[in-house]
């Protein structure tokens, strides 16, 4: 089974803002300071955030059902994506059931100023229908809440730095 699953998160903030933080080796911090249960260490392998910049991301002890790493990367066009998942040593994927999980984002100007809609997209193939949409369900909820911790660092951060 393989498809595409996307959400939209509307932020008051501008998508120029948004990837500011997706863009830099701010995300990584974001996510630790985020979620220190769910992810032991996001390790820079190389690049200053923007595109061609590779990032392991090492998962805490039991939080994904195969792998225990990920390395993602930032594509042209200011894109996140996950470009390749670490085998377990049962020789696993990202988890049972799951041949292949990539995650995107996207940014754009919203209807009001200083407002963007943020796109989340997951693009999956499973190979076994009952354990893989439980890795799936997990991923989805993670991007969703990596898309709403960006957004709330940078909401926090305008609110920060606006005067009263």
């Amino acid at each position: 089974m393989e498809g595409s699953i996307s959400m939209k998160l509307e932020v008051n903030a501008s998508a120029s803002e948004i990837w500011k933080a997706y863009g830099s080796l701010q995300l990584p911090k974001i996510i630790m300071d985020t979620f220190p249960d769910k992810y032991s260490e996001l390790k820079v392998l190389k690049g200053d955030g923007h595109s061609g910049t590779v990032v392991e991301v090492y998962f805490a002890p039991g939080m994904c059902a195969g792998a225990d790493m990920v390395q993602g990367g930032v594509r042209g066009g200011g894109r996140c994506e996950t470009i390749q998942v670490s085998e377990d040593a049962e020789g696993r994927g990202f988890g049972a059931g799951v041949q292949k999980l990539r995650d995107d984002i996207d940014c754009d100007r919203g209807g009001k100023p200083n407002t963007c809609i943020m796109t989340g997209t997951v693009d999956y193939v499973l190979d076994d229908i009952d354990s893989g949409l439980q890795v799936l369900s997990g991923a989805i909820g993670a991007f969703y809440q990596i898309m709403k911790a960006v957004a709330d660092y940078v909401i926090k951060q305008q609110n920060d730095t606006t005067p009263n």
